[in-house]
């Protein structure tokens, strides 16, 4: 869970990009990297501070028919555990 993030943003050490020889979006950091699939993709391109709800909000639109609100919490807290996102009141 995403317990204590109300307003995701990336952690100074890690960024998204997109890798084309491979062809994949990435979020890669000091320790590896993270492949990303098109809805993980969208979530960290939304890590810039807004709030959770808006993140939601914003989802619904790009991803008509999804109900998103649970996999953005579960992500967000993945990417918290392993230091990746952090709180932008923080």
């Amino acid at each position: 869970m995403a317990d204590g993030i109300r307003r995701p943003v990336l952690a100074p050490h890690a960024r998204y990009r997109w890798d084309k020889v491979r062809s994949e979006h990435q979020l890669v950091f000091p320790e590896g990297m993270i492949v990303l699939n098109e809805p993980g993709k969208a979530i960290v391109e939304l890590c810039d501070g807004r709030s959770l709800r808006e993140m939601v909000a914003a989802l619904k639109e790009k991803f008509p028919g999804a109900e998103p609100e649970d996999d953005v919490r579960e992500f967000i807290g993945q990417l918290a555990e392993r230091g990746l996102v952090h709180d932008a009141a923080e």
